[in-house]
């Protein structure tokens, strides 16, 4: 975006001033040291998501980017208060609008990276990563449309997605978390190798306060 730009005057300058007394502040070695931590994490994390396929393919299932045509499928099963209730970051009521914001603004952020799972070309759940800074490790995180329940649809696209990261070489952890009541999500996480690493509860989130196990994945020693 252009910023239009005026004469200098009284505040404009005391602003400039304070501007530049503000970068001597911060240009001090520590700050210089800090600043370049957090850049080199972003670029870690960066390099992380930028080093996965666009498309997996399973022996039912095809892993994609989210597009706008998911969103009717998208508003269809996400509009399900059970879903909702196991997840940290769901809209509920779960609009259109929530869809569109999610494939167009989203799926496209740095700090995460989303598949659309889809069986015979249609959206049926979404799995995915979400990045943090410093050495903290990306998270799985996934969900799948309730008709689609109970038929290992959703073990097959996590085990796709965490052997295609593995074999990237950039992930050499993995975390993820479920509520401590959602038998079904910690039987997806150990069946795929996740283990236990001690119970709490959230901070944020729609599960602020509750229950939660958290759990990681190391990379197999053999890849």
């Amino acid at each position: 975006m252009s910023r239009k730009l005026s004469p200098p005057n009284a505040g404009t300058t005391a602003l400039a001033a304070g501007m530049i007394s503000a970068r001597r502040r911060v240009e001090t070695p520590g700050a210089t040291a800090t600043a370049l931590e957090v850049a080199t994490a972003r670029l870690a994390s960066r390099r992380q998501r930028d080093a996965l396929p666009g498309t997996l393919r399973t022996r039912r299932l095809v892993l994609r980017a989210p597009i706008r045509g998911d969103v009717p499928d998208l508003v269809r099963l996400a509009d399900n208060p059970g879903i909702a209730a196991v997840l940290s970051r769901l809209p509920s009521p779960y609009t259109r609008a929530d869809a569109i914001g999610f494939v167009e603004i989203f799926a496209q952020r740095a700090d995460e990276r989303p598949y659309a799972i889809t069986l015979d070309g249609q959206f049926i759940g979404i799995v995915g990563f979400t990045y943090f800074a410093g050495d903290e490790p990306p998270e799985l995180g996934y969900w799948l449309g309730e008709p689609y329940w109970g038929r290992g649809y959703m073990s097959e696209a996590a085990k796709a997605l965490l052997d295609a990261a593995f074999a990237t070489g950039h992930y050499p952890r993995i975390k993820s978390r479920a509520l401590a009541t959602n038998a079904a999500s910690l039987n997806v996480l150990e069946k795929a190798g996740f283990k236990r690493l001690r119970e709490g509860t959230d901070a944020h989130g729609n599960h602020a306060g509750q229950a939660m196990v958290f759990l990681a994945l190391e990379q197999p020693r053999w890849m």
